[in-house]
C-alpha cells in the first residue's frame, strides 16, 4: 500500500510540477513548473501525513517548495530560494525541449510539406519522386517517402539542435512572461487579467524571435534535405556562403511575424482555459487540454506566415530573402492553398508539443 502511495506521489510530481534535484548537503530543491491547485495540495499534505517518516505540513506555497532530509530522519516542506521567475526559466526550458523531442516526427513531416516543390529541397526526397510529379501529397504518402528515401533518421534531422534551442526558446519565453507580468501588475495593478496576459505574451513573443530565428534556419535546412549531416555542417555552409547575418536575421522578419502574435494567442488562450470549469472536469489533466487548444489556437492564424518563413530559411545563401517576393511567388505558384501546405501535420504536432509543454 505505501508503496503504491509513493508511486503515485510521484507520478504526480512528475506531471504537476518539473523536478530540479540539486544536492546541497543534506537538502533538495524541488522546483514547481506551475502553481499546486487546491486539489494537488490537499492531496500532497494528505500523502505526507500519512508517511510514518513525515511531519504534518501547515501549508504549502503555491509557487514552489523545497523538500528537506535532516539525518535520515524528517522529510519535511521548506520554501524555495528560487523566485517564481526562476521557476518559470528552469521549467519552461525542461518543458520546452522534452515537448519538442516528442512531436518533431510531425514537425518535420509539417517542413517537408512545404518545401517539397522547392527547388532548394533537394535531397533523397526529390530523387525519390519523378521529375514531373509537382501534385501535393497527404500526410500518409509523405510518411511512406520520407521512410522509404530516408529511412527512421528522415523523421529526425535537426532534432538535437531543436531540443537544445528550445530548451533555451522556452527557458526565455516563460521567464519574460513571467517577468512583464509581474511589470504590468505592478504598474497597473486593477488593469484586466486579457490585457495582462497579452501583454506579457506578445513580449516574450518579441524576445524569443531572436532565438527562433537561428535555431530554426539550421533545423529547416536539415529537415528539407538529407545532404547535411549534423548541425555543425549545417552552420558551417550557411557562415560560408551568407556569414553571421545569415545564420542570425535570415526569414527574422517572418519569424517576428509569427512569434509576437502566436505567443500571445498562446498564453492567453491558456490562462483563460485554466480560469474555466475545465480544472473541476479535467482534474489534473486540464493542463494537458488547456494546452493542446492553446497550441492549435495560436498556429492558425499565424500559419501562412510560417510558411513564408520555412522557405526563406531553406536555402544555402542564393535564395530569396523577401518576404513579400517571397508570397507573391507562392501565390503565383500554388495559390491561397500554398499558405498552408503541412497545416495538418502541424495541428498534430501543435497538440502533442503544447500538450507535453504545459503537463
Amino acid at each position: 500500500m505505501v508503496k503504491k502511495k509513493s508511486y503515485y506521489l510521484a507520478r504526480q510530481l512528475l506531471m504537476v510540477i518539473v523536478v530540479m534535484l540539486t544536492a546541497h548537503g543534506d537538502c533538495f530543491t524541488a522546483v514547481c513548473a506551475r502553481p499546486f491547485s487546491p486539489l494537488h495540495r490537499s492531496k500532497f499534505k494528505s500523502m505526507l501525513k500519512k508517511q510514518k517518516t513525515c511531519d504534518a505540513v501547515a501549508s504549502i506555497n503555491p509557487s514552489r517548495i523545497v523538500l528537506s532530509t535532516r539525518g535520515g530522519e524528517t522529510l519535511g516542506l521548506y520554501m524555495s530560494s528560487l523566485s517564481p521567475t526562476a521557476a518559470s526559466i528552469i521549467a519552461g526550458s525542461i518543458a520546452g525541449a522534452i515537448g519538442v523531442g516528442v512531436a518533431f516526427p510531425l514537425d518535420t513531416l509539417k517542413t517537408k510539406s512545404q518545401v517539397l516543390g522547392q527547388a532548394q529541397s533537394g535531397g533523397s526526397i526529390a530523387a525519390t519522386r519523378s521529375s514531373n510529379d509537382t501534385n501535393k501529397i497527404g500526410m500518409f504518402a509523405l510518411i511512406k517517402l520520407i521512410y522509404a528515401a530516408e529511412g527512421i533518421s528522415g523523421f529526425f534531422g535537426g532534432v538535437r539542435g531543436m531540443m537544445v534551442g528550445q530548451a533555451f526558446i522556452k527557458a526565455v519565453a516563460f521567464g519574460s512572461n513571467k517577468w512583464m507580468l509581474d511589470v504590468v501588475n505592478d504598474a497597473f495593478p486593477h488593469s484586466q487579467t486579457f490585457l495582462t496576459l497579452f501583454v506579457a505574451a506578445t513580449f516574450s513573443g518579441f524576445v524569443t524571435s531572436f532565438l527562433v530565428a537561428p535555431f530554426e534556419r539550421v533545423k529547416v535546412m536539415m529537415q528539407a534535405s538529407d545532404n547535411y549531416a549534423n548541425e555543425f555542417q549545417t552552420i558551417k555552409v550557411i557562415l560560408n556562403t551568407e556569414g553571421w547575418e545569415g545564420l542570425l536575421t535570415r526569414g527574422l522578419g517572418p519569424t517576428l511575424a509569427r512569434e509576437i502574435p502566436s505567443y500571445g494567442i498562446y498564453f492567453v488562450t491558456y490562462g483563460l482555459l485554466m480560469q474555466t470549469t475545465l480544472t473541476t472536469i479535467f482534474g489534473s489533466y486540464t493542463p494537458l487540454i488547456a494546452g493542446a487548444a492553446a497550441g492549435c489556437a495560436c498556429w492558425v492564424p499565424v500559419y501562412p506566415i510560417d510558411v513564408v518563413k520555412t522557405l526563406i530559411q531553406n536555402t544555402a545563401g542564393d535564395g530569396e530573402n523577401d518576404s513579400f517576393k517571397m508570397m507573391r511567388e507562392l501565390y503565383e505558384k500554388e495559390g491561397i492553398g500554398g499558405f498552408f501546405d503541412g497545416l495538418t501535420p502541424k495541428m498534430y504536432r501543435a497538440m502533442v508539443n503544447h500538450a507535453t509543454t504545459f503537463w
